[in-house]
């Protein structure tokens, strides 16, 4: 079974912390003092060996082989996300002597946290010599997990009744959390593409997919309409008709030009509208019992 969205961003998110987590141990008491102001004391004992750099022989001072935080907090986040009061007081324990986050890995923790629901608060606080960042971690709005819900559900239909996609779309989250946002793009293209090919199973034609699937109907002149320009042609002659077949193909046409075609430079901002608009018309579709 291949994990998730939501576990393959939360392993990330986790990864990333305890890279952070690593910069704040010195000395071997440093993981079990984290730990306790995080209220996590129960763990100590079990992830000591994770947590303590060195070991002691006869005074002499050696590198734990074993030593791990990055192992340790994934371990730990994993066993008290249930719980978010208690996760988010860890990773803000964390966050709260962290003052600066490498560009890099600030980029694929805030995208990885976008697919989750969560944010990253920045401040900065100035004296007259000093700039001080920083960082917290808060849900992004009261909405999290309705859409945290939505997207389970669109993945569980999705293994269900089109298991061939279900690689498209874990590639699209892999590849937005990792910054490639071309490849993203290129991903909702192509599951989207598919997705509405098989509701033509004469021609596979992902237009007459949506057409049938939104159900509009243009006649003009006795005969349906079923290309995209004459359908279009028809809108701008009579300002009206198809209007969810148009909200549809224009967005493809969108990802088109911004992924295959490499027309603009693709942001992060472009990548998770597209990425949110696919899963919301998939979502639409099987909610309606389309292709399902």
């Amino acid at each position: 079974m291949i994990d998730t969205k939501e576990r393959i961003a939360r392993s990330n998110i986790y990864s990333i912390f305890g890279k952070l987590m690593n910069r704040l141990i010195d000395n071997n008491d440093d993981g079990e003092v984290l730990l306790k102001k995080a209220g996590l004391s129960s763990f100590i004992e079990e992830y000591e060996n994770r947590l303590c750099p060195y070991w002691y022989n006869r005074g002499y001072q050696n590198r734990n082989d074993q030593y791990n935080p990055e192992y340790a907090c994934m371990a730990i986040c994993e066993k008290i996300e249930s719980d978010e009061t208690a996760l988010l007081r860890f990773l803000n324990t964390i966050l709260e002597s962290i003052h600066q986050i490498d560009e890099q890995q600030y980029e694929k923790l805030t995208n990885y946290l976008n697919v989750i629901g969560y944010e990253l608060l920045e401040t900065v606080e100035e004296d007259d010599y000093y700039e001080t960042i920083n960082y917290s971690l808060i849900p992004a709005s009261g909405g999290a997990q309705q859409r945290n819900a939505d997207v389970t559900y669109l993945r569980s239909m999705l293994v269900t009744h089109h298991s061939d996609l279900v690689i498209l779309y874990d590639e699209a989250i892999s590849n937005f959390g990792s910054g490639q946002y071309v490849s993203c793009i290129e991903n909702c293209r192509s599951l989207f593409e598919s997705f509405f090919k098989k509701l033509d199973t004469v021609n596979n034609d992902y237009i007459k997919g949506l057409l049938n699937a939104t159900g509009e109907t243009i006649i003009e002149n006795g005969a349906q309409l079923t290309s995209i320009k004459k359908i279009y042609t028809y809108w701008i002659t009579n300002k009206k008709g198809a209007n969810r077949f148009r909200l549809f193909q224009t967005m493809y046409s969108v990802m088109s030009g911004l992924g295959t075609h490499h027309e603009d430079v693709a942001s992060k901002e472009d990548a998770l509208l597209l990425l949110r608009y696919v899963e919301d018309c998939l979502l639409w579709c099987f909610r309606k019992g389309i292709n399902c």
